[in-house]
């Protein structure tokens, strides 16, 4: 590996050089940033125990976690991108990462506290299995914290990792839960109409300019507020995506702890 190579891998590979990184540059990341975070926030409110980020890309909400459970296990498909996520939390010892793919988890049954599942369940051919082995490893009561996107969106069916449908409309999801061992609890929507102006600002300047694409341009996603709180509650203003928070059927998880 010659020098800037190696340098680029070390700065990779840094925490805090990541996090400016998307404090500068606009990614799929950022463009989330706006609504969507808050969401997941909220729904991870409370003991998380032990917890699994499935499908975690980057690894945005891992050092989160590992502030707020007792074991956090970062999985995802892509070895190199879990091998920066290792890196840049290094030093959270109550991490472990994990090469999996998401329909044949390799834990314990009922062997977890809660799980992640951000933008993966359209991934899997199979989305039915996807969420019957989500709810297999997770302890009755568990915590299910899930977002999926919203039609209309992409499909590349011939990616073995790209989208196999567009989206789900929220009760389309909340039957899938439901007929696979779950019981919604809450929902909310995200990425309303000028997140996704963001998202098209974001595509043409790196399109045109062949650059990373300056954080501004999703800063007009923070416009959403400004939208009717009582139609975005009810999914109008074109959301991209929608948030579900969701309990796998029986007792009560040793009465929240």
């Amino acid at each position: 590996m010659n020098f800037a190579k190696r340098w680029r891998t070390r700065l990779a590979e840094s925490y805090w050089v990541w996090r400016l990184y998307h404090l500068a540059v606009a990614d799929a990341v950022s463009i989330q940033r706006p609504t969507k975070f808050r969401i997941v926030y909220e729904f991870l409110n409370g003991n998380l125990g032990r917890v699994a980020d499935v499908g975690c890309g980057p690894g945005v909400f891992i050092r989160y976690l590992c502030e707020r459970a007792t074991h956090v296990f970062a999985a995802d498909i892509d070895e190199a991108a879990l091998g920066r996520v290792r890196a840049r939390h290094r030093g959270n010892k109550n991490l472990h990462c994990v090469v999996t793919v998401a329909d044949r988890l390799p834990f314990m049954d009922s062997g977890l506290d809660t799980v992640l599942l951000l933008e993966v369940l359209e991934h899997l051919a199979d989305d039915a299995a996807g969420i019957r082995e989500v709810c297999r490893v997770l302890a009755p009561g568990g915590k299910l914290v899930l977002s999926v996107p919203v039609p209309p969106g992409e499909i590349n069916e011939t990616d073995p990792r790209g989208h196999k449908r567009e989206g789900y409309q929220l009760e389309q999801l909340q039957a899938l839960l439901e007929n696979n061992g779950f019981e919604v609890q809450e929902h909310c929507f995200a990425q309303f109409r000028f997140s996704r102006v963001g998202e098209r600002l974001v595509q043409h300047w790196r399109r045109w300019l062949k650059l990373p694409a300056p954080i501004f341009l999703t800063w007009v996603g923070y416009l959403d507020y400004l939208l009717s709180s009582e139609v975005r509650r009810r999914g109008g203003c074109l959301p991209a995506c929608v948030l579900i928070t969701a309990r796998k059927a029986g007792n009560a998880w040793a009465e929240e702890k």
